[in-house]
């Protein structure tokens, strides 16, 4: 497989996507943004200024100047320009542009935690009427369009989940023809392997902080358990959590993994000593450092469930005080929802392509490993439209934590994290949607 360059946004962390602000810390420096660095205005000669406020590095970034590039050169009348913004002080920014009316004309966003802020602190322009007027709209998942109260503020084109990863020559090696398609069907699998004596079971991030948080999740979201039906759902959470502490019990799962991340958890995954892991697309390209065959499939569905994970990744907006909302959306349709955005922003960045015919480009179909995530990235989970989603997913990551290290019992924890998800979002405002 050819490996590529790959530098995600998780969802919830910025990975603190993703707070550990879902997915973790945003690696992003740069100049800090300037007095006059908001709602666009003259350029050289005719030119149309756009702004953009973003805290892209490295792959990402590179995928983003490519985009201006060419959306400039088909548009010689309008100048997009970069601001480079600190990532943990966007939202304050953002949020200050209000009041003097100099909010950019085009932004990124940690979609997961700050969509409600932004949305309430009137920084985001209604999309509504654009994305009803796009005719591309049909391509997109539903969860593509982010909203609130009916009305489309964000959009995520392009995103980072969560999958598994397998050894094939573990599961060669211990009978396995296929990998599991089921977490009944991993149990069976992961019995097998330890019988064997000689490999370990399952590879995973247990910290008690969001990536926890966002590895657990899916272990309920395919029987329709999220945040906000968390409270409703007490008998599937606590078997959720029962299996996860009899799988610790059996050791399929190393009590050590309660302070791994997911970095942490790859690098015991490519030791080779792992059959499986739970990590997410980002790690594609580093499957060079493992000296085995291994393979990909989506996150294993629950009992009469499916597999559903949640998304991360930046949301991208338009500014509510830009003096220029139809070009910047022209500057969104046509240099960020493209299929030729989705294709390159796998092929240079690893991410993952919304887009459904984006996701159907040769790139990702002939690039089997990908194949899962870009199935996966369909028929996403949906996150809380809450301020305090990140203390939510804290709760839960500490309750997952507890029980891998023995600190508490299944039923304890299972408790802790349902009490903790409640507080969080009565907390931030007690709506949910």
């Amino acid at each position: 497989m050819e490996a590529l360059v790959r530098r995600p946004r998780v969802p919830s962390f910025r990975l603190p996507l993703v707070a550990a602000s879902l997915a973790a810390v945003v690696a992003a420096s740069g100049c800090a943004i300037s007095s006059d660095g908001g709602g666009g205005g003259g350029g050289d000669g005719d030119k149309t200024v756009l702004t953009f406020w973003s805290y892209y590095v490295g792959a990402q970034k590179t995928w983003l100047d490519g985009r201006v590039a060419a959306f400039e050169k088909a548009n010689p009348d309008i100048d997009v320009q970069v601001v480079e913004t600190v990532g943990d002080q966007q939202d304050q920014r953002l949020l200050a542009s209000v009041a003097t009316k100099t909010t950019p004309d085009l932004f990124i966003n940690n979609i997961v935690v700050d969509f409600p802020t932004l949305v309430a602190g009137g920084v985001t322009a209604d999309l509504t009427p654009y994305w009803e007027k796009y005719a591309d709209a049909g391509q997109w998942p539903e969860q593509a369009a982010w909203k609130n109260d009916g009305k489309v503020y964000n959009l995520l084109p392009f995103t980072n989940l969560l999958g598994m990863y397998y050894n094939k020559d573990v599961l060669a090696e211990s009978g396995i023809t296929e990998p599991p398609k089921t977490l009944d069907e991993l149990q069976e699998d992961l019995a097998t392997v330890k019988a064997g004596g000689k490999y370990e079971g399952l590879a995973l991030s247990g910290a008690p902080t969001v990536e926890g948080a966002w590895l657990f999740a899916p272990q309920l979201l395919g029987e329709q358990v999220d945040y906000c039906t968390w409270a409703d759902s007490g008998p599937k959470v606590s078997a959720a959590f029962d299996r996860l502490g009899s799988w610790t019990s059996a050791g399929y799962i190393p009590q050590a993994a309660a302070t791994w991340d997911q970095n942490d958890s790859w690098q015991q995954f490519v030791t080779g000593r792992y059959a499986f892991a739970f990590n997410g697309n980002w790690q594609l390209g580093n499957g060079g450092d493992a000296a085995f065959q291994w393979g990909t499939a989506q996150y294993p569905a629950p009992t009469g469930g499916s597999s559903v994970v949640y998304p991360g990744g930046e949301g991208f907006g338009i500014g509510e005080t830009s003096k220029n909302k139809d070009l910047a959306w022209k500057f969104l349709q046509e240099a960020i929802l493209s299929p030729e955005a989705g294709e390159q922003i796998f092929t240079t960045a690893g991410s993952i392509p919304v887009r459904s015919d984006a996701a159907q480009s040769s790139a990702i179909q002939d690039d089997a490993n990908a194949l899962p995530f870009a199935t996966a990235a369909q028929s996403t989970g949906q996150w809380p439209n809450n301020p305090e989603t990140a203390t939510a997913q804290t709760a839960l990551g500490t309750a997952v934590s507890s029980v891998i290290s023995g600190q508490a019992t299944p039923a304890d924890a299972a408790a802790s994290a349902t009490d903790g998800i409640a507080k969080a979002l009565a907390e931030g405002g007690g709506t949910c949607r």
